[in-house]
């Protein structure tokens, strides 16, 4: 149970925001906030050489932005790899964009327009941000970093005389207000956090299965449903291999359940090292497995049921020694429903299983078969 919890707070919001078994749309969608970034920021700067009213700091920042995040774009694009640290090099660059805007505002448009201008109007996305990139400890650490330098910069750039002499209520009042809403939005992101941290450990307590720590039926036959959704849209393919242990009653027989489950969990271990990048394996229901192979055809996957079949062959469990499995590899056929592509897995894994255990069977053939030495 504490896994599941560690499992849920070491995922930041927007991992769990997006976090899906199939798909890769935080990339995608990180790809697209860096080129908006980049269109917005070439966009802002032009606007503001057109209407003679570039100031200083965005003269240095903007083109800065512009070149930056065009090429952390592409850069993802070609190896999506470094998208974390991408996030985290534009944060830093968008939190000193702001934080000398801050500067330049207090010091230059609130005793002029004895207001901020529109653009501060952006400055709560700096904690909101923070929430998603990070986890909450380190969000709400990083968000009251920003905001205390924030109230530094104020303390320090103040034109506390002019303001004064001027008897300038209005920015005094802008001020006031600026940072009192930047402290309330900072608190109540953290609540807001420690809500949806809550919720998503319900939900990953109901999609996990408690012996094995994988993920269970529901999860797995949610994970289907999507791809073979996105199969039909955008005309992908995926494979299934169904994985039963030979002789596992036998085991428990003989030495007890406490044995029978220890062996489980070094299986279900074992299967998860030979997984390709993108594959699940999922806990189908007692000692059956599922792996689930997005974008892979069939004579893939008997590649991969073939390095698991002798992963676990190769394998001695203490005081039981090795535990054989059969396996059923089945692709996407076109017309495919769920129902009958897990049938066809089955059916290969039963004949593997009819053909003495311990070999693969593809579903399109059912005939050719790979068997151990």
């Amino acid at each position: 149970m504490q896994r599941e919890r560690r499992a849920v707070t070491n995922l930041t919001f927007f991992d769990r925001l997006v976090n899906s078994p199939l798909n890769k749309q935080r990339q995608a969608l990180v790809i697209l906030i860096l080129f908006i970034g980049a269109l917005a920021s070439a966009a802002a700067l032009w606007l503001e050489v057109l209407i003679h009213q570039v100031n200083v700091v965005d003269l240095v920042f903007l083109p800065i932005m512009t070149v930056l995040f065009a090429i952390m774009g592409v850069g993802l694009i070609r190896n999506p790899e470094r998208r974390r640290y991408a996030e985290r090099l534009a944060y830093t660059v968008l939190v000193f964009y702001a934080l000398f805007m801050l500067v330049y505002q207090i010091r230059v448009t609130v005793p002029q327009q004895h207001t901020f201008s529109e653009v501060m109007l952006w400055y709560p996305m700096l904690y909101l941000a923070a929430f998603l990139l990070h986890r909450r400890a380190t969000a709400m650490r990083t968000a009251m970093t920003i905001w205390g330098v924030s109230l530094l910069i104020g303390l320090v750039f103040t034109p506390y005389h002019q303001l004064i002499a001027n008897a300038d209520a209005s920015a005094a009042n802008s001020l006031i207000q600026f940072y009192v809403s930047g402290l309330t939005y900072v608190l109540l992101l953290y609540a807001f956090s420690r809500i949806e941290e809550e919720y998503a450990e319900t939900r990953v307590l109901a999609y996990i299965d408690y012996l094995t720590q994988l993920p269970n039926r529901r999860y797995g036959e949610s994970m289907l449903v999507q791809l073979l959704r996105q199969a039909r849209e955008y005309k992908t393919t995926f494979s299934t291999i169904m994985i039963d242990l030979d002789g596992f009653k036998r085991v428990n027989d003989r030495y007890g359940h406490d044995v029978g489950d220890r062996v489980l969990k070094r299986c279900a271990l074992l299967i998860q090292r030979y997984l390709p990048r993108g594959a699940r394996v999922i806990r189908w229901g007692g000692e059956e497995f599922l792996v689930i192979l997005p974008e892979r055809g069939e004579a893939e996957a008997r590649r991969v049921a073939e390095e698991i079949r002798a992963g676990l062959a190769g394998y001695s469990h203490e005081g039981v020694g090795p535990v054989l499995a059969s396996f059923g590899v089945a692709g996407l056929k076109e017309g495919d429903t769920l129902d009958e592509l897990i049938m066809r897995a089955d059916r290969a894994m039963y004949r593997a299983k009819k053909l003495g255990g311990n070999r693969v069977v593809a579903a399109s053939t059912l005939t050719s078969t790979v068997g151990a030495g």
